[in-house]
């Protein structure tokens, strides 16, 4: 019987593999599978993919501008935050989901993917039940549970999609050291970018420890691994150009370096207790300083043990056979990746992140468990591979060999669900009522306050009663129109009213002033009668202010692009067409 059924397994790999891995995530997502929405803590995410349906639907593939947020001021929302996770919901969206649904669908998605990447990474090095297993416990994580039960980080939950993938195809290029194998790299950074900028700044560390684990570990050939890794890393870059430049360069022109690093957000008072590695109760809470956080940080008692397992053995190994395989080498590289992702979210590591001023802007430490994710599991599933060299090391049969590791996954994995399935389910349902989620005050009001770091510098702050900084405005004095005359008596007759363009008409029997309920922000440019004219903005909350002179005009407002992001859309366009014509010459090329 057991010859059978592996023999119909073997005979069916691919198809087998992914529906036993779709089988394994089941768990971890079902508390989904069902018509309602659920509470986190960032509730942004159904108002901000409104925002981005509408801005394609008026025109705009990339609508770096939306209206309705800030207060029904407008701001640069996809000027700076990451738009991949929205896209792929936008997918789901136009074929007919709900809003909330569609977020719920690049949640499961995420899951199943991470699951899929993490199976394919360790197979490569530790082969499949191996592979299985790592899958197993990188899903059930804690950490996985808190993205996206507790914080509701969709775009950090999608990012544990994309790291086991970039890990694999570092290993691809060092392998076949090819420029294909190189693009092939840079595409899945670019994707990172996109997701994630903030994740992805980090992760050049680890390309940096990689590629030094790499050349230690290569017989030859390291310059063409130094310049096509190189290559990599700079088409990554090139190609998601258009949107981490101008992210970048205009940021000093939003509250963003005086929120995001400061008050709450400091990453000084974020530091994660050792004890909370073992002990960290479990919580739909907040981070605070100390030790008492509302949300677990534990690794994992089940993790821990196979990692102990692991390394008893790979060392025991090592010294008894007094060499060293690329398998043991592999496993120190990712036990020091593990070791060092665990020491960037305790205290010890406050230098580093005092020094590295970039990393102010990921707030909190311990967002490196994205990355411990990935190791733990990694490591964890290094138990089972040297369980089986144990067992062939003293010559037990192959089919012995095969049914303890089968039963060893099986085992492993059933426990390992059962004990952490219970943290993969949200707090409490709410209505998925779209409406209701994307209705002009949920968005300009609550949604508002949670978040308004891309307004412009200069808009009237306060401080709130946590001492933090909060937008200065009322419920009541947020505007629901688009124009206001300060001065004057100027009738306006509205034309169009896109996010990235504002037309209409006056007929002043004298001149006067007019305020628009747009923040002013570089790119916004006003034409009169088809001519470009100077606009204002010396007021409060930075509105744009345009003097209106007697008579009938045309007024047009319209959000335009600035030098840099000119400038990085053509890097980016570039770059894409010229990846498009490689890849469709290799894959003619194939079929030659």
């Amino acid at each position: 019987m057991f010859k059978r059924v592996l023999g119909f397994i073997t005979a069916h790999k691919l198809p087998f593999e992914l529906l036993a891995i779709f089988i394994i995530t089941i768990p971890a997502f079902v508390s989904l599978v069902n018509p309602h929405y659920f509470s986190m803590h960032d509730s942004q995410h159904v108002a901000r993919l409104f925002l981005l349906d509408q801005g394609i639907r008026q025109g705009y593939f990339f609508p770096r501008w939306v209206d309705t947020l800030g207060f029904n001021f407008g701001y640069p929302l996809f000027n700076f935050y990451p738009p991949l996770v929205y896209y792929l919901a936008e997918l789901f969206h136009l074929v007919g989901v709900s809003l909330t649904q569609s977020i719920k669908l690049v949640f499961i998605l995420g899951f199943i993917l991470s699951a899929v990447g993490m199976y394919l990474l360790a197979r490569r090095h530790l082969g499949r039940a191996a592979g299985f297993l790592a899958a197993v416990l990188y899903t059930y994580f804690s950490y996985h549970a808190v993205l996206i039960y507790v914080r509701g980080a969709l775009a950090e939950f999608f990012t544990l999609s994309l790291l086991p993938v970039l890990f694999l195809s570092l290993d691809s290029l060092r392998d076949k050291l090819t420029i294909k194998s190189s693009l092939v790299f840079g595409v899945l950074f670019a994707l990172l970018i996109l997701n994630h900028p903030l994740i992805a700044a980090p992760f050049l560390m680890y390309l940096f420890f990689t590629y030094l684990f790499y050349l230690i570990i290569s017989k030859g050939k390291r310059w063409r691994l130094t310049l096509l890794l190189s290559l990599g890393g700079l088409t990554g870059l090139l190609l998601s150009a258009f949107f981490w430049l101008p992210s970048m360069l205009e940021r000093r022109f939003t509250l963003v370096d005086s929120i995001l690093t400061k008050e709450l957000a400091m990453y000084k008072i974020h530091f994660v207790c050792l004890g909370q590695f073992l002990n960290s109760p479990w919580g739909y809470g907040g981070s605070i300083p100390g030790c008492f956080d509302g949300l677990s940080f534990q690794l994992g008692k089940i993790h821990l043990g196979l990692i102990l397992i692991a390394g008893i053995v790979a060392f025991w190994f090592a010294i008894k056979r007094k060499s060293i395989s690329e398998n043991f080498e592999y496993f120190t590289f990712f036990l020091f990746l593990l070791l060092f992702s665990v020491f960037m979210t305790v205290g010890s590591s406050k230098q580093v992140w005092d020094n590295i001023s970039y990393l102010w802007y990921l707030q909190f430490p311990w967002r490196f468990f994205t990355f411990t994710a990935l190791f733990v599991s990694m490591i964890g599933a290094f138990a089972l591979h040297y369980a089986q060299r144990i067992l062939t090391s003293y010559h037990v049969s192959h089919t012995i060999v095969k049914r303890f590791q089968v039963g060893f996954l099986l085992a492993i994995s059933i426990v390992t669900i059962a004990v952490y399935q219970k943290y993969f389910r949200p707090s409490s349902y709410l209505p998925a009522d779209d409406r209701a989620l994307t209705s002009f005050y949920e968005i300009a009001d609550r949604v508002s306050r949670t978040s308004f770091e891309f307004a412009p510098v200069g808009v009237k702050t306060k401080q709130s009663e946590l001492n933090t900084t909060a937008f200065d405005i009322e419920k009541k004095d947020i505007p629901t129109g688009r124009y206001r005359v300060v001065q004057g008596d100027v009738p306006i007759t509205p034309l169009t009213d896109k996010f990235n363009e504002k037309k209409f008409f006056t007929d002043a029997g004298a001149p006067g002033v007019i305020q628009v309920n747009t923040f002013d922000f570089p790119g916004w440019t006003y034409y009169v009668d088809g001519n470009k004219d100077i606009h204002g903005a010396d007021n409060t909350y930075k509105r744009i202010t345009i003097p209106v002179a007697e008579g009938h005009h045309e007024h047009l407002l319209r959000f335009e692009d600035t030098p840099v992001r000119k400038i990085a859309n053509i890097i980016s366009a570039v770059t894409l067409v010229s990846l498009l014509v490689f890849f469709g010459f290799q894959f003619k090329k194939s079929k030659a």
